[in-house]
């Protein structure tokens, strides 16, 4: 009888919001970001689409978040060349910052940052809402499913950071294509074809049924930062003298990783959500924090993961645009051309 009991009560947990305060309000503060960013990006495009405009509205060089093949070109290309990317250098200094995040706190861009992966935790908080529990695949297909992603970015990373040679990658960043590659999104979601709908809404389907649908199976993004947070100084640390095998932390887990059970989690699918850590009941059980030898590591909870990651994103942010490597290089005169002739342009 206490073994059912028990059993409900994880189910009960596993089907609340166990995320921190704290992380709320990080992704609610990108979140608002990106969809100001959204709207001026939209009036850019309009002013420059209407020659009668009578005022033009500056670009959002934000906008380049969603531009991560562009920004790839670019990394082997300032790598190759060793000049930075002009033409979207807002891309690659984001592509950057995110793998530098993954390195030091996992997959704390994911988590905490990313609006897709937000927007991926809201449409699973809607699941809970309207069926009472997300639904989790059987090992036998969520194995094989979770290496899709890799398999994605494998292709990506073999075709441009290997086939693809240096002067290819520069010379293909100063195409009229890669200038407007953000302007072609946009056109790609204002003419979504029946297709396309199709797929986003079984997507956006999946994901409430099924907890971090595309962020576990099919984002290649992801798939990059889970590779570089191995190698993460910070983990999920558990002391086995004080855990008192609530289990807790294992219900609460978005990756259903068996948090109750490990010293560390070395595994790529933690992303640093810190749900574990707050529903933990013993303080200091579960951790945040570097290694330690014989006393307490360096700990992050999430208040101070909050600090760290804002402090670290618009310090960067700021960096780049006070070094000059955010704002476009392309001039208005350009946009002019372009912006018009957008969906007569191909690669």
């Amino acid at each position: 009888m206490n073994i059912k009991k028990e059993k409900k009560s994880r189910l009960k947990l596993r089907n609340q919001d166990q995320a921190p305060l704290e992380r709320r309000v990080v992704q609610l503060l990108f979140g608002l970001i990106t969809l100001l960013i959204g709207i001026q990006f939209i009036r850019f495009v309009n002013s420059y689409a209407d020659p009668n405009a009578a005022l033009l509205v500056h670009r959002p060089a934000g906008v380049e978040a969603f531009l991560p093949i562009s920004a790839l070109v670019a990394l082997k290309s300032w790598l190759y060349t060793g000049i930075f990317d002009i033409i979207h250098p807002a891309g690659l200094v984001i592509l950057l910052l995110a793998m530098a995040l993954s390195l030091l706190f996992k997959r704390s861009f994911c988590s905490w940052i990313c609006p897709i992966g937000t927007l991926s935790e809201g449409l699973a908080i809607l699941g809970r809402k309207l069926w009472g529990r997300n639904f989790v695949l059987p090992r036998w297909l969520d194995y094989p499913l979770r290496s899709l992603k890799y398999i994605l970015l494998s292709f990506f990373l073999v075709f441009i950071l290997i086939l693809m040679d240096g002067p290819s990658a520069y010379g293909f960043l100063q195409t009229p294509y890669n200038m407007i590659a953000d302007v072609k999104m946009l056109d790609f979601f204002k003419n979504l074809t029946v297709t396309g709908m199709t797929v986003i809404a079984v997507l956006a389907l999946l994901s409430v049924v099924i907890q971090n649908f595309w962020c576990r199976y099919l984002c290649p993004y992801g798939a990059l930062m889970s590779l570089l947070s191995i190698f993460s100084p910070w983990k999920i640390r558990r002391n086995g003298d004080t855990c008192i095998s609530c289990q807790k932390c294992t219900a609460v887990c978005p990756n259903q990783l068996k948090v109750a059970e490990a010293k560390a989690i070395w595994s790529p699918e933690c992303s640093g959500c810190l749900n574990c850590v707050k529903s933990c009941p013993v303080k200091g059980t579960l951790e945040f924090s570097l290694p330690s030898s014989g006393g307490k590591g360096l700990a992050f909870d999430p208040k101070r993961t909050a600090i760290v990651l804002i402090l670290v994103w618009f310090m960067v942010v700021g960096l780049a645009k006070f070094t000059g490597h955010w704002e476009t290089s392309i001039p208005p005169e350009m946009y002019k051309v372009l912006i018009p002739q957008a969906e007569q342009l191909n690669h």
